[in-house]
């Protein structure tokens, strides 16, 4: 290795502001379909990633290194990608409902044309699955909530790589549509360590928050902890959505 980092912390944020996404409920009442459309294989999703094409932007992504002492190492934002794509739509009188998935992933390509012993946090890659129901009601109101989530660890090089262990952690914070009560939902696994290639699902079944106040939000980290060589590092990857800030 070129350069020995004591101690490296990557971060992947994806913040999405309520205004920047569309806006749906997956209500159990019966509606009238605006719009549906089978969602993209992976292979689709990433190729769409690659190209920067999203049904809705993102305001705010940050993929950076840091060392020790919180300096930059390296900005990363050129090796993470993502794309939404939208699923569906339907009106239930007064809401409009609407349903996407994000695909985020770090480094996906161009991984041979580096130097891969002077990146240590990129021998493997992070990516993040979220399903979002999202209602706008009365034209005024946003609500919102992740009906599922998956995490996927990919070994790129192994290249003296040992991963100790990996955290998936949903959360979920705000005022709860069906009660008006401030609810505050977490959902933590570690995997010591994940095995690579495997695909780990989160179902939840907390209630849609108001997104569109100062404090709404729900989203998905991952955290990986691992020694490349005689470097030790934390990557992760965080998808967030709402106005608000998640205390991981």
């Amino acid at each position: 290795m070129r350069k020995v980092i004591s101690s490296i912390v990557c971060v992947l944020t994806l913040v999405v502001s309520t205004f920047s996404f569309g806006h749906g409920y997956a209500a159990e009442k019966q509606g009238k379909v605006m719009y549906k459309t089978e969602m993209k294989s992976e292979k689709e999703l990433r190729k769409d990633a690659l190209a920067g094409k999203k049904d809705y932007e993102f305001k705010d992504i940050r993929f950076q290194l840091h060392d020790e002492k919180g300096n930059v190492v390296k900005d990363l934002t050129k090796y993470s990608h993502y794309t939404v794509q939208k699923l569906q739509e339907t009106q239930v009188g007064q809401q409009v409902i609407s349903d996407y998935v994000l695909y985020a992933v770090s480094d996906p390509s161009d991984y041979d044309n580096r130097d891969q012993d002077s990146n240590p946090a990129l021998n493997f890659q992070q990516t993040v699955w979220m399903w979002t129901s999202i209602i706008k009601e009365n034209n005024i109101d946003v609500w919102g909530k992740a009906t599922r989530y998956e995490a996927r660890w990919d070994l790129l090089d192994r290249n003296g790589l040992t991963i100790k262990s990996g955290e998936f952690t949903a959360k979920a914070y705000g005022r709860s549509k069906s009660n008006g009560k401030t609810l505050n939902y977490s959902d933590p696994k570690t995997y010591t360590p994940p095995a690579w290639g495997t695909n780990y699902v989160k179902k939840p079944t907390w209630d849609y928050v108001r997104i569109d106040d100062s404090y709404g939000v729900f989203g998905a980290r991952l955290k990986t902890s691992y020694t490349a060589r005689t470097s030790t590092g934390t990557l992760y990857s965080t998808v967030i959505v709402g106005s608000g800030s998640i205390s991981w």
